[in-house]
């Protein structure tokens, strides 16, 4: 991440200006009404059809909407958080100005989940590691990195804790079956390490909220005390 230093995101209120050198574009942050269960754009809680009751987390923070590529292209403008996380797909690197923002907020929009004990990414199965679209194509995960900033910019610990025990990938599934598959999916290593602490699940998308659910349940059943779920974006495609 040779530009680390150089990527600055200052929060303005609606959205989160991203500034690299004289470079700038913006977050545009979720607006009023949304969903304060599963971060759906568009609806209140009371009225929001896409979450279910028994989620293993409290609640889903997002920044913004994450809008699909045939979106963007269909609508034929720019979203520059959308782009950045399409490009944390084939860049690590997209990761600080990801975090960065995150991170901000936090310190402006979300501040309870500052008070929280630890930081646990949504892990991937080994051969579901992301490979840099770069010289050296290092492999890794998206939620890993965002981790790894947000970690140092809120001095909270991060800890990657959970294990994904074989490869299974959601894209094309229902949400009745992406509660089904995702059952015994994941474990937890050092039980004693989230035993009584808050944790934030971090990822860089929701969309059904069935994965960071099952993986809430597990640190639950490990001993957690609470766990919310912070995301880059939600998906503002409710139909899978």
């Amino acid at each position: 991440m040779g530009s680390a230093k150089l990527w600055q995101c200052r929060y303005e209120g609606d959205r989160i200006g991203v500034y690299l050198g004289r470079k700038r574009g913006d977050y545009i942050l979720l607006k009023e009404p949304y969903c304060l269960k599963c971060a759906c754009p568009g609806v209140t809680t009371e009225e929001c059809p896409w979450h279910w009751d028994d989620y293993g987390f409290e609640r889903v923070y997002a920044m913004g909407a994450y809008l699909k590529r045939e979106i963007i292209e269909e609508r034929g403008e720019e979203d520059f958080l959308s782009s950045h996380i399409l490009g944390l797909k084939q860049y690590p690197r997209y990761a600080v100005p990801l975090g960065l923002g995150l991170v901000a907020c936090v310190k402006n929009r979300y501040s309870e989940l500052a008070r929280s004990d630890l930081i646990v990414p949504i892990p991937k199965f080994p051969t579901e590691l992301k490979v840099a679209t770069d010289p050296l194509g290092l492999k890794y995960n998206q939620s890993v990195e965002l981790s790894k900033v947000i970690s140092s910019n809120l001095n909270i610990t991060s800890i990657d804790i959970l294990k994904k025990t074989r490869e299974q990938s959601m894209r094309g599934l229902g949400e009745a079956e992406r509660r089904e598959v995702v059952k015994g999916l994941y474990e937890v290593g050092d039980r004693a390490a989230v035993r009584d602490k808050h944790i934030i699940l971090i990822d860089d998308v929701s969309t059904s909220g069935a994965t960071a659910s099952e993986c809430a349940q597990v640190l639950m059943d490990a001993g957690a005390k609470m766990v919310n779920v912070l995301v880059a974006g939600r998906n503002t495609d409710t139909s899978v």
